[in-house]
C-alpha cells in the first residue's frame, strides 16, 4: 500500500469488517491497519462511527476494541470546537447550494452523522476515508478527501494463496 496517506479514517463498517470470522474484506482491513503501523501513520476513528460500530457489532466488538487501543496508529477523535468549525462550513456550503440535504434522501440524522463523520476526520488531518457508506464518501468528495470503499482495497500477498486440495497417495498394490 505504498500511496497510503500518513493520516486516514475509518467508518463503522470499516470495523465490522475486522469482527468477521475470515475473508477477504478482514484481510484487507488488517493489511491497513499493518501498513499503517509500519508506516507510522495514524488511523482516525470518529466517535461517531465508533458508536455506531458498538451499537451494532456483538461480542466480538470488545475484543476489537481492547486490540485497537494497544495500536499506537489508532487514534479515537472526539467531536470538538474544531470539527464543530469544519461541521459549520460543510452546512453552510450545502445551505449555500440550496440544498442542506445536498440531494440526498436519507433521514436527517443519518446526513447529520455522516457530516460529523467527515468534519472530524478532516480537522485531524485524514488524506482518505475508508467507508462503504456512500453518504460518508459523497461528504468526503465534496470537502476534498479521497474516499474508498472496503472492496476497493488491495488483498494481502499472504491472502491470495489458496490451498490446494491434494489426493492421498496412492499406494502400489
Amino acid at each position: 500500500m505504498d500511496d497510503l496517506p500518513s493520516i486516514i479514517a475509518v467508518d463503522a463498517n470499516v470495523l465490522i469488517c475486522v469482527c468477521e470470522k475470515e475473508g477477504d474484506r478482514k484481510e484487507k482491513i488488517n493489511h491497513l491497519f499493518s501498513s499503517i503501523d509500519k508506516a507510522r501513520g495514524k488511523v482516525v476513528i470518529p466517535t461517531p462511527a465508533m458508536a455506531e460500530f458498538l451499537t451494532y457489532a456483538d461480542q466480538a466488538a470488545l475484543a476489537v476494541l481492547e486490540n485497537l487501543q494497544k495500536r499506537a496508529s489508532v487514534y479515537v477523535a472526539s467531536f470538538d470546537l474544531a470539527s464543530a468549525y469544519e461541521l459549520s462550513l460543510i452546512d453552510a456550503a450545502a445551505i449555500g447550494r440550496s440544498d442542506k440535504r445536498d440531494g440526498r434522501g436519507e433521514a436527517w440524522q443519518k446526513i447529520k452523522i455522516d457530516r460529523q463523520i467527515v468534519a472530524i476526520a478532516k480537522t485531524y488531518g485524514a488524506k482518505l476515508i475508508i467507508s462503504d457508506d456512500d453518504g460518508v464518501r459523497s461528504v468526503a468528495a465534496r470537502v476534498g478527501i479521497k474516499a474508498k470503499q472496503v472492496d476497493e482495497l488491495p488483498i494481502p500477498d499472504h491472502a491470495r494463496q489458496t490451498k490446494l486440495q491434494m489426493d492421498e497417495p496412492k499406494q502400489p498394490d
